[in-house]
């Protein structure tokens, strides 16, 4: 397994540096992988591809048209009660995915940054198609703890079964939908960037912030057993400056201190939001030590903060060794997805990332987190969360 993972990533790293054609670049998208196949330490799944800037618009700006694909397989662990749409603390559907999904994406720039080479404003939209099968677990039957508490994992259809219900047109999971076995969606997004951004990996200096909306209407999202209904607007500001940099006489980075802060917003809504747009939403996905698909409400707000320590590049711009200090803190309001169930949440969290900076294409690492509130659902009632670490959070 070693072995498989050396390969991938020097496939990946290999693709990554092709010289494209002056109108084409290499465009990656992002990468996940399933915590039982070698302890989530092998990508599973990763969407990449190309952009062509060839057409150009606007004299000066850049207008491009990107296209990436996905596939893999992928593990979900959703902590919700299939019977009233309540959180539970124990024992909770865990199951296996195989997706493949594409994505095409128009972007426009406008007016000229203040950093070299960028545009001031970058208006984009585009569709994303996702096609998921669903399948038991490869651990059924197999023991796993959350905290101090032991369950056994459960086939899909047993796990329902144990509530008295069927996975077929469950409210609370709508990616079942009525065979319960596969989800076809389709989901529209616009947005609108500011970019004042010098980021120049191991330093970073400047101002970003994001606007965006994605909408997954019914008619694009009821051709297969599953069902979306849903829309979800983001805003995400990003803040850094350099506190110190130490370079040799080559001009090569030996030491720098950076200071960044992320604040952001959400608000999602709808009548069946799926558990993949769930996912990223989620307040215990943005708050680091927490879980994935917790504390899922309607309203969520989040403040990221990051004291990045940058080692020195001994072979190559881009390969560096980085600490960063870490302190969260986040807010969320609303219903639970599909639910009408009330709650509101605060969670706050502070710790380490210790990464190895791949040419701004991974950082892979090890993250140990404290909390201050609440419980990391994976590890209940631990406040040292330890996880592997693929990519820097913003």
């Amino acid at each position: 397994m070693r072995k498989k993972l050396t390969i991938f990533l020097v496939l990946l790293l290999g693709i990554s540096s092709l010289s494209f054609a002056s109108d084409w670049r290499y465009v990656f998208g992002d990468v996940s992988q399933h915590p039982e196949i070698l302890g989530g330490l092998l990508p599973t799944y990763t969407i990449m591809g190309a952009g062509y800037d060839g057409i150009s618009l606007i004299e000066g700006n850049r207008t491009e048209l990107q296209l990436l694909v996905g596939v893999g397989y992928s593990q979900r662990k959703i902590w919700q009660n299939p019977v009233d749409g309540s959180f539970i603390t124990e024992n909770p559907l865990i199951y296996d995915l195989f997706h493949t999904n594409s994505l095409v994406r128009f972007s426009q720039g406008f007016l000229q940054s203040s950093v070299p080479d960028k545009d001031l404003w970058t208006a984009y939209a585009g569709f994303e198609g996702s096609f998921e099968i669903y399948k038991d677990s490869m651990v059924v039957g197999k023991d796993r703890q959350n905290g101090t508490t032991t369950y056994t994992v459960s086939s899909i259809a047993d796990w329902f079964t144990s509530y008295g219900v069927s996975p077929s047109d469950n409210a609370y999971y709508p990616d079942f939908g009525a065979n319960g076995d596969a989800m076809l969606s389709t989901t529209l997004f616009a947005g609108i960037k500011l970019d004042m951004m010098d980021d120049q990996m191991v330093a970073q200096d400047g101002f970003e912030s994001d606007f965006s909306l994605r909408i997954g209407p019914s008619f694009l999202n009821s051709l297969l057993a599953g069902t979306a209904s849903f829309y979800s607007f983001t805003s995400n500001t990003i803040a850094a400056i350099t506190l110190y940099s130490l370079k040799d006489e080559k001009d090569i980075n030996m030491f720098s201190l950076v200071a960044l802060d992320r604040f952001n917003i959400n608000w999602t809504n709808g009548n069946a939001v799926p558990l993949y747009e769930q996912e990223t939403v989620s307040l215990g996905r943005k708050v680091r030590g927490y879980s994935n698909w917790t504390f899922n409400t309607q309203f969520s707000v989040v403040n990221n903060f990051d004291l990045r320590i940058s080692g020195p590049e001994p072979i190559s711009d881009g390969l560096f060794p980085r600490v960063t200090l870490f302190f969260d803190v986040g807010f969320g309001a609303g219903n639970y997805f599909n639910t009408s169930l009330f709650e509101t949440n605060f969670l706050a969290s502070t710790g380490v990332q210790g990464t190895v900076s791949l040419f701004d294409f991974m950082d892979l690492g090890y993250q140990v987190a404290y909390l201050f509130t609440n419980n990391n659902y994976m590890w209940y009632g631990n406040r040292v969360v330890g996880s592997v670490t693929f990519f820097l959070d913003f």
